[in-house]
């Protein structure tokens, strides 16, 4: 019997792909566990199994103690007990296999398809590729090999749940990393990435090698290395620039493949402008605002893109408006040309501002708080209703702006002092803390 018990071990550790010894110990354990119960042990009670022999040997305290006694009930509970203890050992290397591949590219068959959920196998553990996971447009048929970053890997009771995509902009920068050897090496440095999938991705690259033209090393002889990543996407168009450390630059590297004739930063609204010709505006603001749109998200700004036929209007517009400060004798012709440079170019912009930014905007310009506290004031009585409520819309969205940087410093700090606790516990060999 104990030859039969042996094989039966090595057989089950062959088919769950577990260590023996694994399988033993959660098998001692069980035993244990339902042998205290059928005995009350209230000594101390020890069960160990030769690895040799395969006997089982128990004790309470030195007394021998007889498992044949243990009874079908007691044993069955054992069973389960081992069962559990089996999946959980079976749950844990899976995801010590899996939680260290989080955020790099993976490959697996698609076995079943569940309500638009596809569920890849990726040997001895199943992923899932949610709907909102998917490219839009493309068709994974069963029994295909899909590519897909591994997005989160976490425990889920007895199970561990890994979770696929093919949307997230990392999977694109994995792509690279795979297909653009100067990438993975760290010659070449992503430093943003966005991307609307199956539709444009735009991806900002960097070099410390002067030896090295980022883009072009991306793109490859005619084309040859960002086909590879296009293919895998399904033709989604790839925009490649080069980062800029200077915003203008970057903003207007963005906007590629249009041509900016020039680019300001208005400090009243929080946004770039970008003025452009005519016939470049199609090609900067993109189908339904996405390459505008795309801009934005890759540097961080707020981008008004217009003509300079618009831009001519709109600053003509403004004159006329601060004209009536003007005639009240609150400005002359000289300042009000200022306030046009720097986009005060409204009653609306100049009633929602605070008086002492504006004198701190204008450095230079020998304001005093006195006069520009009277142009603010006057500039809100001679509001008309519809510019009330763009100067309310531009008060409100100052302070979203403020409300969001504090929130996003309270998590860095936050983030910062938890790594610094981590780092103090690992250095004090305490246990972290879940």
């Amino acid at each position: 019997m104990n030859a039969n018990f042996l094989s039966r071990i090595d057989i089950l550790a062959r088919e769950r792909g577990l260590d023996k010894d694994l399988i033993f110990a959660q098998l001692e354990k069980a035993l244990q566990q339902a042998a205290v119960k059928r005995f009350d042990a209230e000594g101390e009670f020890t069960l160990t199994i030769d690895r040799e022999t395969g006997e089982i040997r128990a004790f309470e305290d030195d007394k021998p103690v007889h498992l044949e006694e243990l009874g079908r009930i007691v044993a069955n509970v054992a069973k389960q007990v081992f069962v559990q203890g089996l999946k959980e050992a079976d749950r844990d290397i899976v995801y010590e296999q899996f939680a260290p591949r989080e955020r790099t590219i993976t490959s697996g068959t698609v076995t079943r398809e569940e309500r638009g959920l596809m569920i890849v196998s990726l040997g001895r553990a199943e992923a899932i590729l949610p709907k909102e996971e998917q490219i839009p447009g493309e068709i994974i048929r069963i029994g295909s090999v899909v590519r897909a970053l591994v997005l989160r890997v976490e425990k889920k009771g007895q199970r561990v749940r890994i979770v696929l995509s093919r949307t997230h902009g990392d999977f694109v920068k994995e792509l690279f990393k795979q297909e653009i050897p100067e990438v993975a090496d760290g010659l070449i440095e992503i430093k943003g990435i966005v991307r609307e999938p199956g539709r444009r991705t735009k991806i900002a690259v960097a070099t410390q090698d002067p030896r090295i033209d980022p883009v072009g090393s991306c793109v490859g002889m005619r084309g040859s290395r960002i086909t590879k990543v296009t293919d895998e996407l399904g033709g989604e168009k790839i925009d490649i620039i080069p980062w800029a450390e200077d915003s203008a630059q970057y903003i207007e590297n963005s906007l590629k493949p249009a041509r900016v004739m020039r680019i300001s930063y208005d400090h009243f609204r929080d946004r770039a402008r970008v003025v452009v010709s005519q016939d470049q505006l199609p090609l900067a603001i993109g189908k339904a605002g996405q390459n505008v749109r795309l801009s934005a998200r890759l540097t961080r700004y707020k981008i008004d893109v217009s003509s300079e036929e618009d831009a001519a209007r709109a600053k003509t517009a403004g004159s006329e408006a601060l004209q009536k400060l003007v005639d009240a004798g609150l400005m002359d012709d000289f300042l009000r040309e200022v306030f046009l440079d720097n986009h005060l170019d409204s009653l609306a912009v100049l009633a929602a501002q605070e008086p002492s930014f504006i004198i701190e905007t204008l450095e230079g310009q020998n304001l005093d708080l006195e006069r520009v506290t009277k142009l603010v004031s006057a500039s809100n009585e001679l509001l008309s209703d519809d510019e009330r409520k763009d100067r309310d819309e531009i008060v409100a969205r100052r302070e979203e702006t403020v409300r969001r940087a504090l929130e996003e410093e309270a998590r860095a700090v936050a983030a910062a002092e938890a790594e610094a606790a981590a780092a103090m516990a690992a250095a004090n060999g305490d246990a972290p803390v879940a």
